[in-house]
């Protein structure tokens, strides 16, 4: 069984055959799936969708970094994770026993400078760091992983994980950064997704090697990063094996190994 760590199947893309995606992904061996939120509308409809595929499709709640300039606070997740647990006691007041939470992760949040390239980023840096903040501190709060977005934002993303107090578990999305920076997500016991870029990547290529498999995620963040042969279309959640086969071939293990392990780790984070 493989695990789609990160897709966006609430995305427009997949308004015309969304259950045949999930559908096709299934008959790939692609049997769970993350779907995380980044802007309030997506975040409702990713709880919607996980309502209707209980044990199938999760949900995590989170504004991306591009929403730091329209959003300052975090009120809309917290009510969205509360009402997502599971009573612990029916009507009559006896205890039950507790569902499958909805919402298992927050995010995706985090930092990402790659917009300013060119641009004056005068005080939008520091909102994307107080909104990235915030998230954080929600996932702490309601003992929940944290899913993190990083672009061409390294030093600050690390700096900000450095000024908490505590962190949360988490992931490092579609991970881009060098070997300090994996050494950095290593030291704070992050997990790191991998994504269909690696199959084109060479930059990847370098550094895949260097990343300890008990670290290691399968995300495709479909529709975007379409992997090698399929470049140039729209992704798919089912094409999580091609990713999985090129980690191997970089890795020089088996498919089955990067499978076993990363099913294991994505369960061990998520708690699916």
């Amino acid at each position: 069984m493989y695990i789609d760590t990160h897709c966006h199947l609430t995305f427009p893309q997949y308004k015309e055959d969304q259950a045949m995606v999930i559908g096709n992904a299934k008959k790939a061996g692609v049997k769970k799936f993350i779907n995380p939120g980044v802007d309030p509308i997506s975040c409702r409809l990713v709880v919607d969708l996980a309502k209707k595929h209980p044990g199938v499709i999760f949900a995590s709640v989170g504004f991306h970094p591009y929403e730091a300039q329209e959003i300052k606070d975090v009120s809309l997740l917290e009510s969205l994770v509360k009402s997502s647990r599971p009573p612990s006691r029916d009507p009559n007041g006896f205890r039950v026993k507790p569902g499958m939470t909805t919402i298992v992760a927050i995010g995706e949040c985090g930092l990402d400078y790659h917009q300013y390239k060119g641009h004056d980023a005068l005080g939008r840096k520091e909102n994307q760091k107080q909104l990235f903040k915030l998230q954080l501190k929600l996932a702490l709060e309601h003992n929940l992983p944290a899913i993190m977005h990083c672009r061409d934002a390294y030093e600050d993303f690390f700096g900000v994980l450095d000024n908490l107090p505590n962190t949360p578990r988490g992931v490092i999305h579609c991970f881009s950064g060098g070997l300090q920076d994996l050494r950095d997500a290593q030291k704070h016991k992050f997990f790191v997704g991998i994504d269909g870029n690696v199959t084109y990547s060479k930059h990847l290529e370098m550094i895949v090697p260097h990343i300890p498999i008990s670290m290691l995620l399968l995300e495709t963040d479909a529709p975007f990063l379409t992997p090698v042969p399929h470049r140039g279309s729209r992704n798919e959640p089912k094409y999580i094996p091609l990713i999985a086969k090129k980690i191997a071939e970089l890795k020089k293990i088996t498919p089955r190994e990067v499978e076993e392990a990363t099913t294991k780790n994505a369960q061990e984070l998520f708690g699916i």
